[in-house]
């Protein structure tokens, strides 16, 4: 067994906080499962299947889309400086079967679309990694830091960050960066396209440059994103369609919160 990834689930936003049990990705002679666990557990190498009450199998054709001649195909790595977007197996939900499979290709087809159409703070694409005829991920120009690395170390919570901050602005990169987003963010609206996800860990920097990332969330005007994966903390949960405001609001957010200003925040912390 392999395990690839493991996540602890603390229930919902509306739940009380409290463990509730460990969710583990892994491979077993070449098949993918999710296991769930009522432990928590020290490390990866700390799992045995006897720890799991339950056990769905993930077919791979669940998570890797079918490759289609219109898309780019990406050969090699660029000497490294290309990151490797792997479908995410933590989103697997046996409720939604194809939901992966569905998001990684949309993403592929949006970012096609923004080839056509590029802006300097809008990470690069590269193309699609394919095996025996289907998409296993998708490359991107490698960056440094997401914003949330860069000026969250600690790692503290959104609200202990802002307390902690009360610097009554922002610093001078701060501000370019934010700039920068919010031009790339006024060209994906020019093109009829809301991000939807716009938060710490989707902005990457490199010295004076930052850039979008994540376009899975990405859906023209007015399509419904009642399924797209928000951050929870940086959207508006009663918004159901595409639009410009939910990635405006989410970037005055981000201001707020680099800011100190915790009594003007849009959303929960």
């Amino acid at each position: 067994m392999k395990v690839i990834q493991c996540l602890e689930d603390f229930g919902g936003p509306n739940d009380p906080v409290a463990f509730q049990c460990t969710h583990i990705f892994y491979e077993n002679e070449g098949q993918f499962y999710r296991g769930l666990s009522k432990e928590r557990h020290i490390s990866k190498d700390d799992f045995v299947l006897s720890d799991f009450y339950q056990t769905d199998s993930i077919p791979t054709n669940n998570f890797y889309p079918e490759y289609h001649q219109k898309f780019t195909r990406a050969y090699g790595n660029c000497n490294g400086n290309w990151y490797l977007k792997r479908p995410q197996l933590s989103k697997y939900d046996p409720n939604y079967p194809d939901e992966i499979k569905d998001q990684v290709l949309h993403e592929v087809q949006i970012c096609e679309f923004l080839t056509k159409h590029p802006h300097p703070n809008i990470a690069q694409y590269h193309g699609c990694d394919v095996h025996n005829g289907f998409i296993t991920g998708i490359y991107f120009t490698k960056y440094s830091l997401t914003l949330m690395e860069r000026v969250n170390p600690k790692k503290l919570s959104k609200l202990l960050f802002a307390l902690d901050r009360k610097t009554g602005g922002l610093s001078i990169h701060e501000q370019l960066w934010l700039d920068q987003v919010e031009r790339a963010l006024r060209h994906l609206h020019s093109l009829g396209i809301a991000h939807n996800d716009i938060n710490p860990t989707n902005i990457m920097v490199e010295g004076d440059k930052a850039v979008i990332i994540d376009f899975d969330s990405c859906r023209f005007y007015e399509t419904d994103v009642g399924l797209v994966k928000s951050t929870y903390q940086w959207h508006d949960e009663k918004v159901t369609t595409a639009r410009p405001l939910n990635d405006l609001d989410a970037l005055e957010e981000i201001r707020l919160w680099l800011s100190g200003d915790v009594d003007r925040f849009k959303f929960d912390a």
